[in-house]
């Protein structure tokens, strides 16, 4: 066998992405419209960047979705989320959790008119989509398990199959036409419906997990030829997954474009005044309204005008509190197991969205999971409530 280096060749989530976009082009999609040659300029440049060490995205086990082991058996899904955990056995972040918050914060900042931020979350989306049609990723074959070499091959041998030779535009293109009539459009109809309780007390799996977990458990039909001795066998396995990869990113970018342009989706806005008010109780948190701010890399900070700004405290009680001198409370789009807001670098303290509302929550372990239980529950509101008792004045 061959030996194979990743360093020598361009990533292939570069040409995972630009091949997309051609193939959007290819079909006549109107989403093809939508990304200019500088846009796509943007997103090729942030593609990488989940990979890079010290990255927000990037860490031991993060990009890993393990719907079966290495020998083929089949993983548990956590119980709350309906996704398979990451390469840590952990529910989140996990490519799906990740690649939800980066493809929700990319439609919020479009909204607010920061076209390059969020042409960038969308990029990070779209990295974590490939890593879920990658076998290595979705077979529990991480770097630092006995089966790293095997990942480390299957990947390199993937850039020597991806480029062949050929300039990055001219490989890319190749791929397209062979990718052509094959992108799933209508299974990206309802991604941003993500998982809801049921009255039995069961959590049904949103649109978006039920997609990424069948992507992934497809996976394991790859294992024979991406651990096997055969690079014939191999490079035939990495084709089909190059193509699977190529047509649902091209699928997610025309999901992007939808949702973009539907203005009665509901997204936050920079600028616009929010209440956070109680669900069926008479209080709310602050009589003066929050308002957003957002940062480039799809964070942002809920402030008020007098320079309050949200915070949770580890007993999940909402407060406004002073902000300290020279510290920021920000807060990113997550779903660790739903929509979150959270503050940077506590992850005691968060804030769930489920169904409109706002929930506090506490981490509690059990069984090597993460559960999440609520406390208190919030609805972000955009007209400043009546008849209610403010928490803070």
């Amino acid at each position: 066998m061959p030996k194979y280096d990743k360093h020598t060749l361009p990533s292939v989530h570069r040409g995972i992405l630009r091949a997309a976009v051609m193939l959007l082009g290819l079909e006549g999609h109107n989403a093809a419209k939508r990304f200019t040659a500088d846009d796509l300029e943007i997103m090729i440049g942030e593609i990488t960047a989940p990979d890079t060490p010290g990255d927000r995205l990037n860490g031991k086990g993060m990009h890993y979705y393990c719907a079966v082991r290495p020998d083929g058996a089949p993983m548990p899904k956590h119980p709350v989320l309906g996704g398979y955990c990451n390469g840590n056995n952990q529910p989140a972040p996990s490519p799906l959790t990740m690649m939800d918050a980066e493809y929700r914060a990319a439609l919020s900042l479009y909204r607010c008119g920061r076209r390059a931020a969020a042409l960038k979350s969308l990029s990070r989306a779209a990295h974590m989509l490939a890593d879920i049609c990658c076998p290595p990723h979705s077979c529990g074959m991480t770097y630092f398990s006995k089966y790293a070499p095997v990942h480390k091959r299957y990947e390199s041998q993937a850039q020597q199959v991806f480029w062949n030779g050929e300039d990055e535009i001219s490989a890319s293109y190749a791929w397209a036409k062979r990718a052509a009539g094959t992108v799933p459009y209508e299974a990206y109809r309802n991604i941003l419906r993500g998982t809801r309780p049921q009255e039995d007390g069961r959590w049904q799996s949103g649109e978006l997990t039920l997609l990424c977990n069948s992507l992934a458990l497809s996976g394991a039909e790859e294992i024979p030829a991406a651990a096997g001795s055969s690079d014939e066998a191999r490079a035939a396995s990495i084709t089909r997954r190059v193509l699977l990869s190529i047509s649902n990113t091209a699928a997610l970018l025309a999901a992007f474009d939808r949702d973009a342009a539907d203005s009665r989706l509901r997204f936050w806005e920079e600028g616009r005044p929010y209440w956070l008010k109680g669900v069926g109780k008479p209080y709310a948190v602050s009589e003066a309204a929050l308002y957003l701010h957002y940062e480039d890399d799809g964070a942002f900070t809920l402030s008020s005008e007098d320079k309050k700004y949200l915070a949770v405290s580890k007993l999940g009680a909402v407060r406004l509190t002073w902000q300290p001198a020279g510290m920021t409370k920000r807060f990113r789009f997550g779903r660790e197991p739903l929509l979150t807001l959270y503050p940077d670098g506590d992850p005691a303290r968060l804030l769930i969205i489920s169904g409109g509302k706002l929930y506090c929550t506490y981490r509690r372990l059990h069984f090597q999971t993460e559960i999440f239980t609520r406390q208190v529950s919030f609805v972000l509101v955009h007209q400043k409530p009546e008849g209610v008792r403010f928490l803070v004045k």
